[in-house]
């Protein structure tokens, strides 16, 4: 006779009597997490001697500074923060939630996953918890993800994290690379709603091109591959991109995406965007594609000036922003776009 482990814990999801329907899935919460740590476009020259200055990062990119994990901190603490913030602006506690998904290229480790590490952190029951990798568009990859959960009945509420810390991959002798990331982690709370109710995750589009993926490449940090000496290939040790080829796929993506999102919302009988926030990477790729698709500046959330190329953690960071400082309210179309390494972009409707 087997004994089960913690039987008290078990509690089973939404599950296979309720496949027969579909839901609706609702944004209920979101949060943050940065260290505190702030590091100024000057630390690069007068700390690390670089040849740069605030003026040259500035306007180049629009960041004026960012946030670096400190001892102690790590992409999977920093996600826990953040998503003790969005349950607790859910209203639901840790042991309501049936589903978390953690996106991230700079995980803890490689076993357990940074997802699981979030789920003993948070104190939940035994509910799945899994990792996914999809560079700057992680967070929208596992928005969509576990839409899908959500909207077949397999979950009620899911935890969507975006968690990096970039810092620990950067060349600091590498002025084009090294000033352009940062740390920090974002995350919300999705829930079952009715189908019919006009608010939540309307539209999500997700595409690749891994023909191209030598344009940004991040090092594992943990099981270096191919492993150093093999003579296979050359090893990468820190983050590499071709920032010109990569600029002209930011600016295409980002001008199709809002493009195809504006026909979406005719489709859905939407009025139009309130408003986008798209992957905090770079002023002049933002600038670049409002211009071809003449979409209102005003109607843009931009923090890149603070925190930098956050990778995964961008959009959920500027999301929870935005909605905390009243950028958007109930009842706004929000559209969510990402681009980055894989290649990958995505996109999100969501009706708040």
């Amino acid at each position: 006779m087997y004994q089960l482990w913690n039987r008290r814990f078990v509690r089973p999801i939404v599950g296979v009597a309720f496949m027969d329907r579909l839901f609706g899935v609702m944004l209920r919460g979101t949060g943050r997490g940065l260290p505190s740590r702030i590091v100024t476009n000057e630390e690069f020259t007068d700390a690390l001697n670089l040849e740069t200055s605030d003026e040259w990062i500035r306007t180049r990119t629009g960041i004026r500074e960012r946030r670096f994990a400190e001892l102690g901190e790590t992409s999977a603490s920093l996600g826990t923060v953040a998503s003790r913030m969005a349950l607790e602006s859910s209203g639901l506690a840790a042991g309501d939630l049936d589903l978390i998904i953690c996106a991230t290229v700079t995980p803890d480790l490689m076993c357990p996953a940074n997802a699981c590490l979030i789920q003993a952190a948070l104190g939940c029951r035994p509910i799945p918890a899994f990792v996914i990798s999809a560079a700057c568009s992680g967070f929208l990859y596992a928005l969509s993800v576990a839409t899908q959960f959500i909207r077949t009945g397999a979950s009620r509420h899911a935890l969507v994290v975006g968690a990096e810390v970039l810092s620990r991959t950067l060349d600091f002798k590498d002025r084009n690379s090294c000033i352009l990331f940062g740390d920090g982690a974002g995350a919300v709370i999705l829930s079952a709603t009715d189908v019919n109710r006009p608010v939540g995750i309307r539209n999500v589009r997700l595409y690749s091109d891994g023909a191209r993926q030598e344009f940004i490449q991040v090092p594992s940090k943990v099981t270096p591959n191919p492993p150093p000496g093999t003579g296979l290939l050359q090893h990468l040790e820190f983050i590499r991109l071709n920032g010109r080829e990569v600029f002209k796929f930011a600016v295409y993506r980002m001008i199709e995406l809002i493009e195809r999102a504006e026909e979406d919302c005719q489709a859905l009988g939407l009025s139009g965007v309130d408003l986008l926030i798209p992957h905090q990477v770079n002023q002049r790729i933002i600038d670049s594609a409002l211009e071809a698709t003449s979409f209102p500046p005003e109607k843009v959330m931009v923090n890149l000036d603070k925190y930098g190329n956050t990778s995964a953690a961008s959009v959920p960071i500027a999301l929870d922003e935005a909605i905390r400082t009243g950028r958007c309210k109930p009842g706004d179309t929000v559209l969510l776009v990402a681009f980055g390494g894989g290649l990958t972009w995505s996109s999100a409707l969501i009706t708040l």
